[in-house]
C-alpha cells in the first residue's frame, strides 16, 4: 500500500495536415490538452493531459483474458516502470495503460482500439462511435468504471493498448495539495487530425489540439494554464519537432529491455526571491529526497543557488510575469544516446 494515489495520463500526439491555428509552428503534430472545469477540486482551469485516478476494475484479471485473445500481452508483466512495482498484478504494464485509454475516454469520447485479431500497430486508431453511443457509454462507466469492459464486449473492440508508449512518471511534490504517483504514456494518431471532441461537461470544459510551442506560447501570454509537469513534459517534447523523429526515438526506447521509467518526484525550495522545483540530477537535489521531504525554505537568492549541473523550473516571486520556467543544463549528457530525454532550457519555444 502506498501513501499516495495513483494515476494514468495520456500524451496523445496527432499529426498535422494543415494549420488549424493560423499560428506559425516549429512542430509537424499537436497534443491534445483538456481544458478542466473551474468547479473541479483538483487543478481547476487548469489545461492537462487526459487521465485520472486508477480504478480497481482495471486490475481486473479478465482483461488479460479479453486482449490476450487477440494479441501478445507477455510484454506487460515486464517492470518497466517504477510505479508497476506497487501494484500486484501479474501485467502491471497493462493495468496503468487501460486506465490511460478508459480515463481518456470518459473526458473526451475519443476511444482508442484495434478491431478484434488486428496486428499491433505503432499507431492508436479512433474508434468511428455516434454521439449516442459515446455519450450512452461515457455516462455509465462514470457511474460504474467496470462498464469500461462491458462496453468493449459489447462493441466488439479491443484497447489498444500496444500503441502505447511509457513517457515518464511523476510523484507530485509536498507543494502539491493533491499527491499522485502518475504514468505518462504516449499515443500518436496516424496522418489525420482529430477535428470532433466530446466534450465532457462534468470535468471538461473545452478540449484543444495545440503545437508543443503553441500551448507553451499560450503560457507565457496567459491564454493557457499550466502546471509544472505539463510545462516540463513540453520542454522535454520539444526535442522532436518531426512526428516521424518521435515515433523512432519511442519504439527504440520501447525495445531496449534495459530501460525503465523512473519516478521523478520534485522537491520544492522557497528561496528570498523565487519558488524553485528541483528535478533529480540537479546539484541541489537532496541525496535523501523522499515523499516525506516538505518544503525547503533558504535565505539564498536564485543566483546563489546556481549550479553547474540544474535540472529545475523556477519561479520569480516578484515581476509582472511570475511563470514557470525550465532551467536545465549538464554538459556532460549526450541527448542523442540518453534515453531519458532531457528537456530544452527555457526559450526553445521562439527559436
Amino acid at each position: 500500500m502506498v501513501p499516495w494515489r495513483q494515476s494514468a495520463s495520456l500524451i496523445l500526439l496527432g499529426r498535422k495536415q494543415r494549420n488549424v491555428n493560423n499560428v506559425k509552428s516549429l512542430f509537424d503534430y499537436t497534443t491534445l490538452f483538456l481544458k478542466r472545469s473551474p468547479n473541479m477540486r483538483f487543478a481547476p482551469d487548469i489545461s492537462a493531459f487526459p487521465g485520472g485516478k486508477l480504478d480497481r476494475c482495471d486490475l481486473s484479471l479478465e482483461w488479460p483474458k479479453y486482449i490476450s485473445s487477440t494479441s501478445d500481452i507477455n510484454r506487460f508483466s515486464k517492470q518497466k516502470a517504477d510505479i508497476y512495482k506497487d501494484i500486484d498484478h501479474p501485467y502491471p504494464g497493462l493495468v496503468f495503460r487501460l486506465c490511460a485509454i478508459r480515463e481518456t475516454f470518459e473526458e473526451t469520447g475519443l476511444l482508442l482500439v484495434k478491431a478484434d485479431k488486428s496486428k499491433n500497430s505503432k499507431y492508436s486508431t479512433v474508434a468511428q462511435l455516434s454521439n449516442n453511443v459515446i455519450t450512452e457509454w461515457r455516462d455509465k462507466i462514470r457511474q460504474d468504471a467496470s462498464q469500461f469492459m462491458t462496453m468493449c464486449k459489447e462493441l466488439q473492440v479491443t484497447p489498444d493498448v500496444h500503441s502505447l508508449y511509457e513517457w515518464t512518471q511523476y510523484l507530485a511534490a509536498s507543494i502539491a495539495k493533491v499527491r499522485f504517483d502518475t504514468i505518462f504514456y504516449t499515443a500518436v494518431l496516424p496522418n489525420s487530425y482529430p477535428c470532433l471532441i466530446a466534450h465532457d461537461d462534468n470535468e471538461t470544459v473545452s478540449a484543444e489540439w495545440l503545437e508543443p510551442d503553441t500551448a507553451m506560447n499560450g503560457y507565457r501570454q496567459d491564454s493557457v494554464n499550466l502546471l509544472p509537469p505539463q510545462i516540463f513534459e513540453l520542454s522535454r517534447l520539444a526535442n522532436f519537432r518531426k512526428l516521424d523523429d518521435l515515433i523512432e526515438f519511442l519504439i527504440q526506447r520501447d525495445h531496449n529491455d534495459d530501460y525503465r521509467t523512473e519516478r521523478l518526484l520534485g522537491v520544492c525550495y522557497k528561496l528570498s526571491d523565487a519558488t524553485v522545483l528541483v528535478m533529480p540530477d540537479d546539484d541541489h537535489y537532496p541525496s535523501d529526497a523522499s515523499f516525506t521531504t516538505p518544503v525547503l525554505s533558504s535565505d539564498k537568492t536564485l543566483h546563489d543557488f546556481d549550479s553547474d549541473r540544474q535540472n529545475r523550473l523556477v519561479m520569480m516571486n516578484k515581476g509582472a510575469n511570475r511563470k514557470w520556467q525550465v532551467h536545465f543544463k549538464n554538459s556532460s549528457s549526450s541527448q542523442k544516446k540518453d534515453l531519458r530525454v532531457h528537456p530544452l532550457q527555457n526559450g526553445w519555444e521562439k527559436s
